[in-house]
C-alpha cells in the first residue's frame, strides 16, 4: 500500500504506546487546541494516508478527516470517542491539570493504574512502563493536551461520511473512555469492523498487543484491497 498508516498518540503517551504495532509513522500531538494539533500534523503528511488515533489521537484524527476527507484511505479509532466533553468531563480535566501542576508524580501514579484493566495492573513490568511513559510526558504537555481535549467539538456527525475501511477497537474494561462510545462509532461508520477486547483497559496496544496487532493487520489488509 502506497498510503502510510499514520498513528496519533493519546494524552500523556508517546511512540512507546505503539511498540510493535503495524503503523508507519507516529505523531505526538501538540498544540493549544485539537484544531491546532491537526494543522501541525497535516503539514507533515503525504497526499494520501490512513489514520489510526488512540484516545485523544482519535479526536485529532477526526479533525483531520473533517479537513481533508479526500486524502483519507482508511480510518481507525482505538479507545476513543467522537463526542465533545460534557461539563462534568471538562471540570474533571481542569482538576487533573491543577493536580498535574501541583504534583505530577502523584498524578502519574494514579493515572498509570487507571489506564490499565485490573488484570493488567498486576503486571508489574507493564505498569512500570506505562508510569515511565507518563513521566516522560511531564506536567506541561499533559496540561496542554488536557486543555485541548476539553474544548474539542462533537464530530459524531462526520462518521457517516468517512469512506474507506474503518476499525474501531476498545477494551471492555476501559475506565477512561466508555467502551459504549466505540460501539456507537462503529455503528455510525459505513464500513467499520468493531473489536471489543475483554480484560483490557485504555491502552490495548500495550495490554493485549497480539490481539491489537492482529486487528490492525486485518484492517491494513482491507486497505490493500481498495
Amino acid at each position: 500500500m502506497d498510503a502510510p498508516v499514520i498513528a496519533i498518540c493519546g494524552i500523556a503517551t508517546d511512540a512507546a504506546s505503539w511498540q510493535g504495532m503495524p503503523v508507519d509513522r507516529i505523531f505526538v500531538p501538540r498544540g493549544a487546541s485539537v484544531e491546532a494539533m491537526a494543522e501541525a500534523i497535516l503539514a507533515d503528511l503525504p497526499d494520501r494516508f490512513a489514520l489510526c488515533g488512540h484516545s485523544m489521537g482519535g479526536y485529532v484524527a477526526l479533525e483531520l478527516a473533517a479537513r481533508v476527507p479526500e486524502r483519507l484511505t482508511g480510518f481507525a479509532m482505538l479507545s476513543s470517542a467522537c463526542t465533545a466533553d460534557s461539563d462534568e468531563a471538562r471540570a474533571g480535566r481542569q482538576a487533573a491539570i491543577m493536580q498535574a501542576r501541583d504534583d505530577f508524580g502523584l498524578l502519574a501514579d494514579r493515572l498509570a493504574r487507571a489506564m490499565l484493566s485490573r488484570t493488567s495492573r498486576a503486571d508489574a513490568e507493564l505498569l512500570a512502563d506505562i508510569h515511565a511513559m507518563l513521566l516522560r510526558c511531564g506536567a506541561e504537555r499533559f496540561a496542554e493536551q488536557q486543555a485541548a481535549a476539553s474544548t474539542r467539538v462533537d464530530r459524531c456527525g462526520l462518521l457517516a461520511g468517512i469512506a474507506g475501511p474503518a476499525l474501531v477497537l476498545a477494551g471492555e474494561d476501559d475506565a477512561i473512555v466508555s467502551p459504549d462510545r466505540s460501539r456507537d462509532m462503529a455503528a455510525a461508520l459505513p464500513d467499520a469492523v468493531l473489536h471489543m477486547i475483554p480484560v483490557c483497559g485504555h491502552v490495548p496496544q500495550r495490554e493485549v498487543p497480539e490481539a491489537t496487532h492482529a486487528a490492525l493487520m486485518a484492517w491494513r489488509d482491507r486497505l490493500e484491497t481498495r
